[in-house]
């Protein structure tokens, strides 16, 4: 019995590990630094864009818009089409972009952007308060 329990409680293991591995998000390696559309700043919008995105192993193969408002949604989807990725599996994951007037981001000196960047995952694009 108690064999039985370890046996079942190895492969439970394996297999959430080999999920685990599976689910690993690639790492990108190239892309487009964000932007704040200018219709959307000129009438004050801040929001959030969420997309779920598949790669082909390399890029971006297809990205499909779950929410977000059309002004800065189409930006979003834009810059998200620009990455390239270090050779993976393909896989598909969610990136959420964030449009915000929080005050301008310091410019990064390694990516030459001034939008913060947590990739794959999270862009936040911001602009001075008003």
């Amino acid at each position: 019995m108690i064999r039985t329990i370890l046996a079942f409680a190895l492969c439970s293991c394996a297999l959430s590990f080999a999920q685990l591995q599976q689910h690993e998000l690639p790492r990108v390696t190239k892309f487009d630094c964000p932007s704040y559309p200018s219709e959307a700043a000129s009438v004050r919008l801040q929001g959030m864009v969420q997309l779920e995105v598949t790669t082909d192993g390399h890029q971006v193969s297809k990205v499909k818009l779950i929410s977000g408002h059309p002004l800065i949604a189409g930006a979003a989807v834009e810059n998200v089409r620009t990455w390239q990725f270090a050779e993976h599996n393909p896989t598909t994951f969610s990136v959420t972009y964030f449009y915000v007037f929080d005050g301008s981001y310091k410019r990064d000196k390694a990516t030459n952007c001034s939008a913060k960047l947590e990739l794959p995952s999270k862009v936040t694009v911001s602009l001075p308060r008003p």
